[in-house]
């Protein structure tokens, strides 16, 4: 199955003038990566194959002749039919995101995520999340997070990425009250972060929608 993969990464490859070292670039990954790919040698998961989709333009389902096949330790099932992505754009995956307690901002450059083009002026960014405090919105760990750059509450208890005292970064829902802000988890066992000055968080972001691999 990885060969027949391979092979069509190769073909897409060329189709589009890119080297093994030019499409080792815009996946954030090396040369000799792609050649593993294009051999079989290697495993590679459906997020690669939507990102190769996304580079290559090129449907998913291009790759994959039955994707229910592909799934081990580090790639995910894919229980429907893939949509073509020809219409898609890359947005990038700029980080990490704890949904639980605030983590250290990670500002690493994870690659890019194809979204449908007629949505791309909605989102920004998107954050990989971490921590199991947002599921009761639908928000679990291991999903990507859409992110549209914002600075300001549209209502109390949006959906924000917040930068809490300069250092930290949170995904939570914001709350203003009479200058003072309350995060809030949407998992009852995380306490809410209460702040008493607007001066301690930058809202970076709101939440646009969350990615799930299938």
């Amino acid at each position: 199955m990885y060969t027949r993969i391979g092979s069509r990464i190769r073909k897409a490859r060329i189709d589009r003038g890119f080297s093994q070292h030019d499409l080792g670039i815009a996946l954030g990954l090396t040369a000799t990566a792609i050649n593993y790919y294009e051999k079989g040698k290697r495993k590679i998961s459906i997020e690669d194959i939507y990102r190769l989709a996304a580079v290559l333009k090129k449907p998913v389902a291009y790759f994959l002749n039955n994707p229910n096949q592909l799934n081990s330790k580090n790639t995910a099932k894919i229980s429907k039919p893939v949509k073509n992505s020809k219409n898609f754009v890359g947005i990038p995956v700029v980080g990490t995101i704890r949904a639980g307690e605030a983590l250290f901002s990670e500002q690493n450059h994870l690659g890019y995520l194809p979204v449908p083009g007629e949505k791309a002026g909605e989102v920004t960014f998107a954050l990989k999340v971490k921590g199991n405090s947002m599921d009761g919105k639908g928000i679990c760990d291991g999903d990507l997070v859409l992110i549209k750059r914002q600075s300001t509450l549209d209502f109390n208890g949006q959906i924000v990425c917040a930068l809490i005292n300069g250092v930290e970064n949170t995904l939570k829902m914001c709350f203003k009250e009479e200058g003072k802000i309350k995060l809030r988890s949407a998992n009852p066992s995380y306490p809410d972060i209460e702040l008493d000055n607007e001066r301690h968080i930058v809202i970076q972001g709101v939440y646009a929608g969350v990615f799930k691999f299938p």
